[in-house]
């Protein structure tokens, strides 16, 4: 379990119906007990309850909640993300291209990992 301190800094990003993009937005600590974390963003109206143990809340349509203790590790998700979708992109571009003998080589390798 994560060692969460009020007055400690989380970094939440908000993601649902209203908002797609990646938006990362810093939290303080407000108050922790056995199984839920109070954030609040300067400005706001309410604190936002995050589980403990998970770091998240889901609140419906106005959004789902996941906090990060470091910033850096959500933006390494997002850019991991971006690197995949970008490779799959690439390679589904490329296969129409290949010929039969070059699919069945790809098909055998990609059954061997299957497999190991």
């Amino acid at each position: 379990m994560r060692n969460i301190e009020v007055g400690q800094t989380l970094y939440v990003n908000i993601s649902g119906f209203l908002y797609k993009e990646a938006n990362l937005k810093e939290y303080t600590v407000q108050k922790v007990n056995t199984s839920s974390v109070y954030v609040f963003q300067e400005g706001g109206k309410h604190p936002i309850r995050l589980n403990k143990r998970t770091l998240t809340s889901d609140n419906g349509v106005l959004g789902h909640y996941k906090a990060y203790v470091k910033a850096e590790d959500y933006w390494d998700k997002i850019n991991r993300a971006k690197e995949r979708q970008d490779l799959v992109t690439n390679i589904r571009e490329k296969i129409s291209s290949l010929s039969l003998v070059q699919l069945k080589e790809i098909e055998t390798l990609i059954n061997q990992q299957k497999s190991v």
